[in-house]
């Protein structure tokens, strides 16, 4: 059995999937410092997180978006990775974005099933001010078409009205509250406290901060010495998630629409998106605005984040980085509405690809 567990809950936005595959592109020379990361569940297939072994444990109840079928399938791998773990005599690192969604009963079910004693969490996060932009625009790549303010209404709605105490407690047991299970920080910690022989958290750095200061912070967190580089390996951009800029997401939302309109078949249409992203936007040199929170809803965020922080501040849990980084910037550039050239600029981006596309 390993004889140290680090469990990292990247919450979905911070930066995890480059920290995943910065961790993945190094499992060798990791296990020749007696640090696992495991990149072969079952078969052979390689990963570079473990959240798809998770569904093979906690299945559709506490991942609801994954169907019956694919969380079956992915039983073997979680199986492997558990084997992989239990023999293991050194420390073992295991990595996955959607355990920060998982309610605290599967929580609990996730850390006895791995097995180990002392079990340490460290989890990255990123303050609400530039997480719902960009939890908006991954809910407008997955196929939706609901406006920006829609969408933080939506929120505010889950959110509810009380203490924080009294909203986490309705989080924990609400099997709709994935959003703010996941990214008020304050509940999550809490949520996990009790699981492990000590909580991290990381706060992702603000913009203007060393390319390397979010995996410097890692690095710290996960204490494993001269294990871990001072310069992370570089990783393929394309290998992470590709950023929206505002007009590109408006772009995609209303493309959405009209497939709606049209009941287009989702599979086309994702692959339509992506092509879209990949080839018509990506490339561009002035790709305009970013997605900024709309003027209206930045002190309402702000006041979110700073109950979430106060929460944070009563659990037992370290930080590395400032306390700042988990609270909206309130310097942070606001939108007062899209700019309907750089609108139209996307507009003949998508057009012209597609008509390459039709082309070829």
């Amino acid at each position: 059995m390993a004889k140290r567990l680090l469990l990292h809950i990247g919450t979905q936005k911070s930066g995890t999937t480059y920290l995943q595959r910065v961790l993945a592109r190094l499992s060798g020379p990791l296990k020749r410092q007696d640090v696992l990361y495991p990149v072969r569940l079952h078969g052979r297939r390689e990963v570079y997180n473990h959240e798809a072994a998770a569904y093979g444990l906690l299945g559709t109840a506490s991942f609801p978006w994954v169907p019956a079928d694919k969380a079956r399938a992915q039983q073997g791998a979680w199986e492997g990775l558990v084997r992989k773990v239990s023999r293991w005599e050194g420390t073992a690192i295991v990595s996955g974005e959607a355990f920060s969604v998982i309610e605290p009963d599967a929580a609990r079910r996730l850390v006895d099933a791995l097995g180990v004693e002392d079990t340490r969490i460290i989890i990255t996060a990123r303050d609400l001010g530039r997480v719902l932009p960009s939890s908006w625009q991954q809910h407008i790549r997955n196929g939706r078409s609901t406006t920006f303010p829609t969408y933080l209404s939506q929120q505010a709605e889950r959110r509810g009205q009380g203490t924080i105490e009294e909203c986490a407690q309705r989080w924990d047991t609400d099997p709709e509250q994935t959003f703010w299970r996941a990214y008020a920080i304050g509940s999550l910690v809490s949520r996990w406290s009790p699981l492990g022989t000590s909580v991290t958290v990381v706060g992702v750095p603000r913009r203007g901060a060393s390319p390397d200061e979010l995996w410097h912070r890692f690095a710290d967190a996960l204490d494993l010495g001269d294990a871990l580089p001072k310069t992370p390996p570089a990783i393929d951009d394309l290998a992470a998630n590709v950023g929206l800029t505002e007009p590109e997401v408006l772009v995609l939302a209303a493309l959405n629409r009209e497939g709606d309109r049209q009941d287009a078949d989702d599979r086309q249409m994702r692959q339509l998106r992506g092509r879209i992203i990949r080839e018509g936007f990506a490339p561009r040199p002035e790709r305009g605005s970013p997605v900024r929170m709309p003027r209206t809803w930045h002190e309402r965020v702000a006041a979110w984040a700073r109950q979430d922080v106060d929460l944070l501040k009563s659990t037992p849990a370290m930080l590395v980085g400032e306390e700042g980084d988990l609270l909206v910037d309130p310097d942070a550039e606001v939108s007062d509405g899209p700019d309907p050239d750089e609108v139209a600029r996307a507009s003949a981006a998508a057009l012209a690809c597609l008509a390459g596309l039709s082309s070829r």
